[in-house]
């Protein structure tokens, strides 16, 4: 707590391109996270940083905000990037999706997302007629995924959005959402997918039975047994 209250700034390097900042939510998780932490703890902004030493001979320091931007253009803005993940079918959206999921994470731990790319996603991802009939084609669990997260960032105040986009976004994830409610066709629960049911102790037979059985065998490892 108190090695956290004097924190100035966060770094993280990247040292090859077979990663980047939306390759996982540990990025965010553990530099964003720290962020998020020493701040609220200090109460004073804390810098950010990124390092490149893709290039060992040319190793670069540079704003995580720039970077940030560089990686929405190169990859998730660019058209040659999205249409080799199209190729993946299914499993193409998804990953899509896991990514801008992985832009708003950014934001919501260190708030250096320019609203611009929030803008660009939404007409790229959603907003386009061909892109958003590819979806609905392969994995529009995936689309309706990318619409609600970035709902929720302007809700949040993550995102100032553009009036325009953010009118037809909710339009389109409206239609969208009843879309999928036809192709579930007459499911019960109160969980979206269908029924999901959820059960305690007391509803599974001889669940303290069992849970003695799960006991004795892993204290029979411990004994070398």
């Amino acid at each position: 707590m108190n090695s956290l209250s004097t924190v100035d700034l966060t770094f993280k390097n990247q040292p090859t391109d077979e990663h980047d900042l939306f390759g996982c939510c540990c990025h965010f998780s553990y530099q964003g996270g720290l962020t998020a932490a020493a701040q609220s703890i200090s109460g004073r902004p804390v810098k950010t940083y990124h390092g490149d030493t893709r290039n060992p001979r040319l190793p670069e320091v540079r704003d995580l905000g720039d970077e940030i931007k560089r990686v929405v253009r190169t990859k998730l803005l660019n058209p040659a990037w999205i249409e080799s993940m199209k190729e993946h079918g299914y499993r193409g959206a998804s990953d899509m999706t896991k990514r801008i999921g992985r832009v708003y994470g950014w934001q919501a731990t260190t708030k250096v997302v320019d609203g611009w790319v929030f803008d660009d996603i939404a007409k790229s991802y959603v907003l386009d007629e061909q892109m958003r009939e590819w979806f609905k084609e392969k994995n529009p669990w995936a689309l309706e995924e990318i619409g609600r997260r970035l709902l929720e960032a302007h809700r949040r105040g993550l995102w100032d959005a553009d009036p325009e986009v953010l009118q037809e976004l909710k339009r389109i994830q409206l239609e969208l959402e009843g879309d999928l409610e036809e192709r579930m066709g007459e499911v019960m629960g109160d969980f979206q997918g269908g029924s999901v049911d959820i059960l305690g102790m007391e509803d599974v037979k001889d669940w303290g039975e069992m849970m003695r059985a799960v006991r004795e065998k892993i204290h029979g490892r411990s004994q070398g047994k």
